[in-house]
């Protein structure tokens, strides 16, 4: 009889447990983040175009594409760094954020992005190297570039791969891109 009622407590105390309410965890939304002072969200592959510096005028020289962790790589002479956003946003005083229409093709763009970054680091920095070159040397609006055609498939600016020396502002006009916003 105390087998029979040890058996049946044990029984009782499993269904009780199998048949207990689970805790619910209602999924969240986790807003992007954005930035800064505006209300424009931070995506893979946006393009930051922005004049050379703090002290230059408004007119574009420089460009840096924001990859999956939201950080924004770009190339200096110094070799490719990788900002995040509000770094990045102190060294120039005015940037325009192009995005992809596609967002699959900021996220393929963005994740080439690694390859690169991962092999060419310390690339030197030099202008007059050729677009589709894989080669150790890099500058900014070639770096953009190839992140696009090697990750997405998409040739901003309708640009030839022995093309040297191209200025930013030559990728943004592109069917691919459209502006998001600016940052002051």
């Amino acid at each position: 009889m105390k087998k029979l009622t040890f058996i049946i407590s044990i029984i009782i105390s499993l269904l009780i447990f199998l048949c207990k309410p689970k805790k619910v965890v209602t999924p969240s939304y986790v807003h992007p983040p954005f930035y800064p002072g505006t209300n424009i969200p931070i995506g893979p592959g946006d393009l930051l175009f922005s004049p050379i510096g703090k002290s230059e005028s408004k007119y574009v020289g420089h460009v840096g594409i924001v990859d999956c962790n939201h950080q924004v790589v770009h190339s200096i002479p110094a070799g490719l760094v990788k900002d995040s956003v509000p770094a990045y946003h102190n060294k120039f005083r005015f940037i325009t954020v192009y995005a992809p229409i596609e967002l699959q093709h900021g996220e393929n763009a963005a994740a080439h992005l690694n390859t690169i970054y991962e092999r060419d680091s310390k690339a030197s920095y030099k202008i007059s190297t050729a677009l589709g070159s894989k080669d150790n040397e890099q500058y900014c609006t070639k770096i953009v570039w190839q992140c696009y055609k090697f990750g997405a498939g998409i040739n901003l600016g309708g640009l030839s791969s022995k093309a040297k020396a191209v200025h930013p502002s030559l990728i943004k006009h592109s069917s691919f891109l459209y502006k998001k916003g600016a940052i002051n």
